[in-house]
């Protein structure tokens, strides 16, 4: 019985043997081993910073994950890209890889390698709230202690490297928010998020506080908030669909929390902004650092989206003279901005971005 993690030259033939797997069946398939290999087309990536740099789960949108064992013993995963691709061709490539695989090691190193049925959400949810709860466990101070599992390299593996670290943290709050914002049209509640990222609703929110400094639930509602007054200003459409279509079942609630983060009730707001032209929404990212302020994080956001842009100092400060090709006119037009739904009586380089949740660029008629 042969101990893995196997030699480069045995990983490099099993990467020629999935890469032809994938030719053939028109399956982008990858091999990630618990020792830290990567085969990918054709290829062997070694050590965490390789395989990182390496894997791109943007290109699978959906992909089924495959458990691998030798000799019972968990070796690593397989991971298909599982687009288009019909129920049955998945369960057929398990069984398909499974004799590559035992072809290729088994008459060398007289071992059995065992290809598993695809894990499905409520299994991949469960494990990612077992490494919650190790996580936790950690956090809090417990003792988490495993037998080491030597390997012929003599390298010594406990559990607790595997916890979730900064970055681990990190990914799970930017999925988290592309969530939010790919349903920010919709009725969302923490569950219901937390289930898609795989973390348990207590944990997902009590990292949502200490990264962004945000509670959960106001993130969202702020976001809400945002696209329903671009809706008021900029349309003529009914409040009880503009709330509908941000997600609130009962107008009368969207009225009340509306009321809440701008200190005007919707008719209110409707009636103070008729003159707004055209307005910006900037929402939270993993990317805003607490060191930024306002003036930083819009102006990154206009150059990543191709947005032109003019400013120069007023009284020491800088200011957005032009956005988009609309500038300050004679005085009587420009841009203002807001934060959380409410307007700053500071410059937007004087606010720092620690705790807020969304920022709007308008062009409206200034107050006389």
């Amino acid at each position: 019985m042969i101990d893995y993690p196997l030699k480069k030259e045995d990983y490099r033939t099993l990467a020629g043997a999935v890469a032809t797997f994938s030719g053939i069946t028109q399956i982008d398939t990858v091999f990630y081993s618990l020792d830290e290999q990567l085969l990918k087309d054709n290829t062997v990536f070694s050590g965490l910073s390789e395989v990182q740099q390496n894997i791109n789960f943007d290109s699978f949108k959906v992909y089924a994950i495959f458990p691998v064992t030798i000799e019972h013993r968990l070796w690593g995963f397989i991971i298909c890209n599982s687009v288009n691709v019909s129920q049955q061709r998945i369960y057929l490539s398990r069984s398909y890889l499974e004799n590559i695989f035992n072809q290729l090691l088994e008459p060398e190193f007289n071992i059995t390698v065992t290809v598993w049925d695809a894990l499905d959400s409520e299994q991949l949810s469960q494990i990612r709230y077992f490494n919650t709860f190790l996580q936790t466990s950690k956090t809090e101070g417990n003792q988490i202690t495993t037998q080491p599992v030597k390997t012929d390299r003599n390298k010594y593996h406990n559990t607790e490297n595997n916890l979730q670290d900064d970055d681990g943290v990190n990914q799970s709050i930017d999925a988290a928010i592309q969530y939010i914002e790919k349903n920010i049209r919709h009725t969302i509640s923490l569950s219901t998020v937390a289930h898609e990222v795989f973390l348990s609703p207590s944990y997902l929110s009590r990292i949502f506080k200490k990264h962004l400094d945000v509670n959960f639930i106001d993130y969202i509602n702020y976001r809400k908030i945002a696209i329903a007054s671009e809706k008021l200003a900029l349309s003529k459409l009914p409040i009880n669909y503009i709330a509908n279509q941000t997600g609130f079942q009962q107008t009368s609630y969207f009225t009340k929390i509306f009321k809440q983060r701008t200190g005007l009730t919707p008719s209110e707001y409707r009636h103070q902004n008729t003159s707004i032209q055209k307005i910006f929404t900037i929402p939270r990212t993993i990317s805003w650092r607490d060191s930024d302020t306002i003036f930083d994080v819009s102006k990154r956001y206009f150059q990543e989206n191709d947005i032109p842009y003019f400013s120069q100092p007023v009284n020491g400060y800088p200011y957005f003279n032009s956005i988009n090709n609309l500038a300050d006119s004679t005085g009587s037009r420009g841009w203002i901005y807001t934060v959380d739904c409410k307007q700053p009586t500071v410059p937007s380089s004087a606010v720092s971005t620690k705790g807020k949740s969304v920022v709007q660029w308008i062009y409206t008629a200034f107050a006389n």
